[in-house]
């Protein structure tokens, strides 16, 4: 019986483990960071994980293409899909997954998005990231983005206005950068 439950145990850590273990882990960690309850993080959590669940069983490349990030219920979706179809699909079933509240859709069909612009958003966005990690006057795990299309978009949590200026200069001071979408959720 023990030998049945590690090996289901082992299946389940290898399968979905990494997943589940990184946004369990970023949940705990931003706890400290952030202005959301334990419970209202791990309700995000829940939700991000039942939508990307949802995504996977339709359609892999739902589930390859398009970020989702939660706040306090609040859906972001970005990414770049093949068809309109898939970004109206990708909406619906963010819809499906309880505890939803709204659907911020960011998702972009492909008009020729290619590998130099995928090295540019990766620029952008390791930029950014580096620029909100190393500066003391931010919490580190308060905020979350996304860079599509040279586009940044911002999410998450505050009601310290300073530090959410901050985080938009920071963007702002990338070569690069097209636009700023702030969909950061004031507490």
């Amino acid at each position: 019986m023990f030998k049945y439950l590690i090996t289901l145990l082992s299946i389940f850590f290898i399968g979905c483990g990494p997943t589940l273990i990184s946004t369990g882990a970023k949940t705990i960690i931003k706890e400290n960071e952030d202005e959301k309850t334990f419970g209202e993080s791990w309700d995000d959590a829940t939700i991000k994980l039942g939508i990307k669940e949802k995504y996977f069983s339709y359609d892999a490349t739902l589930f390859t293409k398009i970020d989702v990030e939660v706040e306090l219920g609040k859906v972001l979706l970005t990414g770049v899909v093949p068809y309109g179809d898939m970004k109206l699909e990708a909406v619906r079933i963010a819809w499906q997954q309880e505890g939803v509240t709204e659907v911020l859709n960011e998702v972009s069909i492909d008009t020729g998005y290619g590998l130099d612009d995928i090295a540019k958003d990766k620029f952008i966005s390791t930029q950014l990231y580096t620029k909100i990690f190393t500066d003391p006057n931010i919490k580190k795990f308060k905020y979350d983005f996304e860079v599509q299309k040279q586009n940044v978009y911002l999410f998450g949590v505050s009601s310290n206005e300073q530090e959410i200026n901050r985080v938009i200069d920071h963007a702002k001071d990338i070569k690069g950068v097209l636009d700023i979408i702030n969909y950061i959720q004031d507490r």
